[in-house]
């Protein structure tokens, strides 16, 4: 876990874990992530259960790319049976729900305690920490899982969040 006093991190095989999910890709200066996921985490949540599916797991964001000029987030919820009416996210208009995928393989994850503020650190230290480790290399499309909400918690200080990196074998 880190909690900027602390970092641990562990090497996981993830089983692939399908997902309904919007992508939003726009310029750096023009996104504020706030409001992309307090907008989309409800939508997701509701075209999961108007199209017969229910939700398997915590909310999450992808980040395809992230800077320096242009933001890619995967904005989602795993579900537990994908749901037949929505079509793969690759073939809706952007900001429309479709279905993905939380890939399967090897991860790098740690646990973020606390507030979003400090997930820049979080990230920063798995990145450091998988470039130690030897024989891998950082993968594509990290993604942080919101195992709790801050907002939600009487102590927001505790609040998990995990930082999940693809990993690749060099």
């Amino acid at each position: 876990m880190t909690d900027g006093k602390t970092f641990t991190a562990e090497i996981v095989q993830l089983d692939a874990q399908p997902t309904a999910a919007v992508r939003i890709q726009q310029p750096m200066a023009e996104l504020d992530l706030g409001t992309a996921f307090g907008r989309s985490m409800p939508l997701v949540a509701q075209r999961i259960v108007e199209a017969g599916g229910s939700i398997g797991g915590p909310s999450y964001g992808r980040y395809h790319q992230y800077g320096p000029d242009v933001v890619d987030v995967e904005i989602g919820f795993p579900v537990q049976d994908p749901p037949t009416r929505l079509a793969p996210l690759g073939s809706v208009a952007p900001g429309e729900v479709g279905l993905s995928e939380l890939p399967r393989g090897p991860v790098a994850r740690a646990v973020h305690l606390g507030s979003y503020d400090g997930l820049p650190a979080t990230y920063d230290a798995l990145h450091d920490w998988i470039h130690a480790q030897p024989g891998y290399d950082d993968g594509d499309g990290p993604w942080e899982s919101y195992v709790d909400m801050p907002d939600d918690m009487a102590d927001p200080s505790k609040a998990r969040t995990e930082v999940i990196w693809p990993l690749v074998r060099e």
